[in-house]
């Protein structure tokens, strides 16, 4: 797991207005919003339809800001620091690690033998979250960033 976050998860219940505001306030671009298709499922269960998110062009740690829809584990009525991202070369392993140090896993994207895939949220019980997101996804990412 990198020691540095690339990117940190700000939930917003506006993503528009929140958008222009930093952007006014820290003289930031971003990339068209989106919305993946499907849903993700919370470890316990629960779905969670893929919010619209879009993220700063700036870095080194980019903005990436989501609206949470009600009922999901991204929901807010205000911005607020959702998680601090991490690029990992062993998602599994570090999964594996941090929920020995006491983070609960809270959402993943399972392969068949139920071994996390693509990203994962873990938890602390004080609610400090992070997103480990496989290193194979970077490429994919640096596009997002040139759109």
């Amino acid at each position: 797991m990198d020691a540095v976050p690339f990117h940190i998860g700000v939930t917003t219940d506006d993503l528009g207005a929140a958008m222009r505001e930093l952007a006014t306030a820290l003289g930031l671009t971003w990339t068209t919003p989106t919305t993946g298709e499907g849903l993700f499922h919370t470890v316990d269960g629960v779905p969670n339809p893929r919010p619209r998110s879009c993220v700063s062009r700036e870095g080194p740690i980019h903005l990436d800001l989501i609206e949470g829809r009600p009922g999901t584990i991204w929901a807010t009525t205000g911005p607020r620091v959702h998680h601090f991202a991490y690029w990992t070369d062993d998602l599994a392993a570090d999964v594996t690690r941090l929920a020995a140090e006491g983070w609960r896993l809270e959402m993943t994207k399972p392969d068949a033998d139920g071994r996390p895939t693509l990203f994962a949220y873990l938890v602390r019980a004080d609610g400090f979250r992070l997103e480990l997101i496989d290193a194979a996804g970077r490429a994919d990412y640096a596009a997002r960033l040139r759109e």
